[in-house]
């Protein structure tokens, strides 16, 4: 992997260097991915000499540079350390992310191969030791708190565990529920909880992954009954839009949806309110991908319908005595 990226980078160098000597337009090539298929692309272009894209096109030559300098040195930085270096140039870190992501595109590969790391904000508890390449030991066990998961989670070289289940909350305030709930002595299974924190970023989507492809273990997913959720849970399932060329690595098919379904509302009725114009709109937008189960088009097409979602603290008082076991136990998730 790091030869090829070497020599894709230098391949950009010399073409844009050959543009420059012929006194040719100076312009990147940069793919752009429809619908989450990797194979239904069309290529964006984005040129020096043109005032409006000069900016970005300046980001991603200095991406190319600075990913080039890890492989040949080592070491990686942080998208925020890179941002801090030259803030005159870079204006805002949303600038170089979106720069990051070009970049990813056109090696097409994902963040965690760059190099460039940024903050993660995942959490995890339970049975679940990570061993680091460094010799580091970061062992979750400790049922009654939170660990971070780490920034640069390639660098976990084994993950020991006993657990027989992963499960997923879309929220640190759930997340965080169900430590109080005593959660791990009550549902009857070892299990590893896990929250992105809303959208997940590249690091907890990962691990999720390697949990589910290396250690053999069942994942499980509890979401608002909201637009919003059902697509939290796709993209941990099938990997985000922006990033389908990487979405092996950071998507995991098998994922279970326990809840919250569309199709309960009715049971929670009275927590239950009505869409937002931008709810209606991410429905549509849901809808119209063609990578969609049966069973979660029905969950939303019920949204849509009943014009009506429910957060998962509808049900938060039953969560861990009740309604995750029961859902487990009685395999009531959907795929």
């Amino acid at each position: 992997m790091p030869g090829d990226l070497l020599a894709q980078i230098e391949q950009i160098a010399i073409e844009l260097i050959t543009s420059i000597m012929s006194e040719e337009k100076v312009t990147i090539k940069v793919p752009r991915y429809r619908e989450g298929k990797p194979n239904n692309l069309s290529v964006r272009k984005i040129t020096f000499n043109h005032r409006q894209s000069r900016h970005r096109f300046c980001l991603i030559v200095y991406l190319l540079a600075e990913i080039h300098r890890l492989y040949v040195f080592g070491g990686s930085c942080t998208v925020r350390g890179l941002y801090y270096r030259d803030t005159q140039m870079i204006r805002s870190q949303s600038y170089i992310d979106a720069a990051k992501l070009d970049v990813c595109r056109m090696l097409n590969t994902a963040p965690v191969h760059l190099g460039l790391l940024s903050a993660s904000k995942g959490l995890i508890a339970g049975d679940v030791t990570l061993l680091m390449n460094n010799g580091d030991v970061l062992d979750c066990n400790e049922y009654s708190r939170a660990v971070t998961l780490p920034t640069d989670f390639e660098n976990v070289e084994r993950i020991v565990t006993s657990a027989e289940m992963v499960l997923i909350v879309e929220k640190e305030s759930v997340f965080e529920s169900l430590l109080s709930q005593h959660a791990f002595s009550t549902f009857g299974l070892r299990f590893i909880l896990l929250t992105g924190k809303g959208y997940p970023d590249c690091s907890t989507r990962r691990i999720v992954h390697r949990l589910s492809v290396e250690c053999q273990l069942p994942a499980y997913i509890l979401v608002d009954a909201d637009p919003f959720g059902i697509e939290i849970m796709l993209i941990y399932q099938h990997g985000s839009q922006a990033m389908a060329f990487s979405s092996l690595e950071l998507a995991t098919p098998l994922l279970r949806w326990i809840g919250l379904h569309p199709s309960e509302i009715h049971s929670v009725s009275r927590s239950a309110v009505a869409l937002t114009h931008s709810d209606s709109k991410k429905i549509v937008d849901l809808l119209s991908r063609s990578n969609l189960s049966f069973a979660v088009r029905q969950e939303l097409s019920i949204l849509q319908d009943t014009h009506r979602k429910a957060e998962i603290e509808s049900v938060i008082e039953f969560l861990s005595p009740y309604y995750i076991p029961a859902k487990i136990n009685r395999n009531l998730f959907l795929t």
